[in-house]
């Protein structure tokens, strides 16, 4: 009969334990590995782009620098057309002196022709020179103006001359200024075509830069949503594989407590019951609760028997938790997370109480150490029995 009861148990225990396992909702590793492979894709294309931007900047820079060049070349260009027409005006103002030095000296030679025609007096010949010579009063005073008139005529000669050479050389001077002059604005025109084109392209490398840093910042953005939720998703797997854990480790307690506390059963009843030493089969729970307390008497049954076993031998049994009293648990009621043999109970040692919490030690082939000592805490602690010592 017994071993049918042993046997229902484990079933039952088992069932429990299937129950609790199946109803654990597994996350999905795809939604942990798709989160990995995400963010690894988002920090390889952040990489690329800031490479990118590296690059943008790198030409934006060497554009301005360009630009700075160009404009250098423009303002030395520009100082040399100043300067080219400064010069061309200066030539233009000697010019217009030389000319004036040629009127003048046509003015002087007019007057002179008016003299010596005033000399001559009537003309003979029509001409002023030959008139002049003829009015000699002599052969010596002929030589004498033929001299004069030849001096005149050689002096007003080389005056033009010298006139007109130095026009002529302005005038050379001038339109090679104005070569010039056309030459460094057309270099000027050129240096401005290529500045605007070099600013240009300038503003499409920063607006690209611009853009690139755009996408970065949605992309850092997007990197911190994909963080959150591996990290969600890392807690969520985290958890379930925990509660996985603990469902199991239940219902293996469960079982193995229920098994133990059947066999406890099968074993007290064909024990010796003596008033010495701990007559308790080893590994359950009532042996534990002898070994531990060292003032239990034996004989007292299985764990749930303990509490009607101590009151007739005269120790006190009431409510109340107590350090150092043993706690009853009648068949089928919880032991915090698990449930004690619905025939036989389970017996257990306080090793501490706080509020309406119990800490206590127990044994029991359910455990990983059957002969303990196994700790637990369970609140509740009011529904339970206790025995004290005497």
């Amino acid at each position: 009969m017994k071993t049918s009861k042993v046997f229902a148990a484990a079933v039952a225990a088992l069932t429990v334990a299937s129950g609790i396992l199946s109803s654990a909702a597994p996350v999905a590793a795809d939604s942990v590995s798709d989160a990995k492979s995400a963010i690894s894709a988002n920090k390889s294309k952040s990489a690329q782009i800031l490479a990118q931007i590296e690059a943008a900047n790198s030409k934006v820079i060497a554009l301005d620098a360009k630009v700075s060049a160009k404009n250098n070349e423009i303002s030395a260009a520009q100082t040399k057309i100043s300067d080219t027409q400064d010069n061309i005006d200066g030539l233009k103002t000697k010019i217009d002196k030389q000319q004036k030095e040629i009127a003048a000296r046509k003015q002087v030679m007019a007057q002179q022709l008016v003299s010596l025609q005033k000399q001559a007096g009537s003309s003979v010949t029509g001409n002023v020179y030959v008139d002049f010579m003829l009015k000699s009063d002599n052969l010596s005073d002929m030589i004498a103006r033929g001299v004069a008139v030849n001096k005149l005529n050689q002096a007003n000669k080389d005056a033009m001359d010298d006139v007109k050479s130095a026009q002529a050389k302005m005038s050379d001077l001038k339109d090679q200024q104005e070569k010039a002059l056309s030459t460094l604005e057309s270099t000027k025109d050129k240096l401005e075509s290529d500045k605007t084109s070099l600013v240009s392209l300038s503003k499409s490398a920063k607006k690209e830069t611009k853009n690139l840093q755009d996408i970065l910042k949605a992309n850092k953005s997007l990197l911190g949503n994909l963080q959150d939720k591996f990290n969600k998703a890392t807690a969520a797997a985290d958890k379930a594989a925990a509660d996985k854990k603990a469902a199991a480790a239940a219902a293996k307690s469960a079982k193995t407590v229920q098994l133990s506390a059947s066999v406890s059963a099968s074993g007290a009843a064909g024990g010796s019951y003596s008033s010495s030493g701990n007559t308790y089969p080893w590994g359950q729970c009532t042996w534990y609760a002898k070994q531990r307390s060292g003032w239990a008497g034996n004989g007292w049954g299985n764990g749930a028997q303990w509490g009607a076993s101590a009151a007739a031998q005269g120790f006190t049994v009431n409510h109340t938790p107590a350090a150092g009293s043993l706690v009853v648990f009648g068949a089928g009621q919880m032991v915090g997370n698990w449930q004690a043999d619905p025939a036989y109970g389970h017996v257990a040692y306080v090793e501490s109480v706080s509020g309406d919490s119990i800490t206590i030690s127990q044994g029991g082939m359910g455990f990983g150490n059957p002969a303990g000592p196994n700790t637990q805490t369970i609140s509740g602690a009011g529904n339970f029995s206790y025995v004290h010592p005497k």
